[in-house]
């Protein structure tokens, strides 16, 4: 235990550190989360976590996504609902085809394509509006409609993993079982967006009543804890609960607070150390680096065609396109997210969830480099 104590500690310490650095080099502070674990597990061997590992990595899985859900709110897209939502499907599609493809080259093995093609959906929401607001184009026209995208894009991502959960987990794969699932996934959103929002402003409201922000932070944990057990059990994922929490506060009159609350406990210990740990798991020896270049080259060229180029069929124009589909590069908290689950599921090993996460952090550090460079006049 005296162990496991010291290395949380430097975990802590030297991932907040190098995520402040990486912040200021101008990519997220993901980066150096991840590097913090590298450096302090694999290659100094500083670090010993043991089991305790999985229950943390558990919390943190249910804490990121529920902040994930969150930011997701449909009312501020609902001009552009239709468009964005193609582009995000597009866009995911794409990427699902794309990992899919490298898992049956590589593997031969058509489970670990899906999977691959199932961490690859979505992009990074946080790297995507770190984007945006460096270069000026946040608040453009093309910046809103970026970011309408990336909300759906959220959903389609999680919903890729709730049926993907149910593939793994059954002994044969039936339409009508994934069929079931997709029903059911939809009919939660559709849930969470309609009564259970309704039903958890009034609870926040009534909550309010005890001029105690504390309660505020308390309950929506404990909200997000149950719905993720309620969703792993019903075929899922807990991931799908956390986010469908999120999604269910999202509207809330005390969104902000809530937020607050819960940024200030995650970016100050759990992402840290969370990502840390997950750098902690990280192997180099046995990887293969033509394999990570693949990985890396189709998740680029995914999303650029993926949501660019089918934006550019839909009528934007080039410049405007060319942000778009720049945009959506990076993949980053929900891909290693998903990622995780499905290693933890058995599905993939080590090795190569090893090289997907090199691979999700080279779209990171790649993607400012590429809107700087096609992206200087857009919006």
């Amino acid at each position: 235990m005296n162990e496991i104590l010291l290395s949380m500690g430097l975990l802590i310490i030297l991932a907040k550190l190098s995520g402040i650095i990486t912040e200021r080099a101008g990519i997220t502070s993901l980066v150096g989360y991840i590097a913090a674990g590298v450096i302090l597990g694999p290659v100094l061997g500083l670090v010993v976590l043991g089991d305790f590992i999985n229950a943390f990595i558990m919390i943190g899985i249910i804490i990121v996504l529920f902040l994930s859900g969150l930011e997701v709110k449909f009312d501020e897209i609902k001009q552009s609902t239709y468009r964005a939502g193609f582009l995000a499907f597009t866009g995911g599609l794409f990427s699902f085809v794309a990992g899919f493809l490298v898992g049956i080259y590589f593997f031969s093995d058509y489970l670990v394509g899906i999977a691959i093609g199932t961490i690859l959906v979505s992009s990074s929401n946080i790297t995507l509006f770190s984007i945006l607001q460096k270069t000026g184009h946040f608040h453009s026209p093309t910046g809103k409609f970026i970011v309408a995208i990336t909300i759906a894009d959220d959903v389609v991502g999680i919903m890729a993993l709730s049926i993907f959960n149910y593939a793994a987990k059954s002994a044969a794969i039936e339409v009508f079982g994934l069929f079931r699932i997709f029903l059911m996934t939809l009919g939660l959103y559709l849930f969470v967006l309609t009564v259970g929002s309704k039903m958890f402003s009034r609870t926040v409201k009534w909550l309010s009543l005890f001029k105690d922000e504390i309660v505020l932070f308390t309950v929506p944990i404990a909200v997000a804890l149950v719905v993720s057990y309620i969703t792993e059990n019903l075929g899922l994922s807990l991931a799908t609960g956390a986010f469908l929490a999120g999604m269910a506060i999202a509207n809330s009159d005390l969104k902000g607070v809530i937020e607050s609350k819960t940024k200030t406990m995650s970016e100050g210990f759990l992402e840290p150390l969370f990502y840390a740990s997950i750098g902690t798991l990280l192997i180099f020896s046995g990887l293969d680096y033509y394999l990570i270049s693949i990985i890396f080259v189709a998740s680029v060229l995914a999303k650029l065609l993926g949501a660019g180029l089918v934006s550019r069929i839909l009528g934007f124009s080039g410049r405007e396109s060319r942000l778009i589909g720049v945009s959506m590069v990076p993949r980053g908290n929900e891909n290693i997210v998903i990622a995780q689950i499905i290693f933890t599921l058995g599905i993939i090993s080590i090795t190569l969830y090893s090289s997907i996460v090199f691979a999700i952090i080279a779209t990171v550090v790649i993607s400012p480099v590429l809107v700087r460079m096609f992206c200087r006049d857009a919006g």
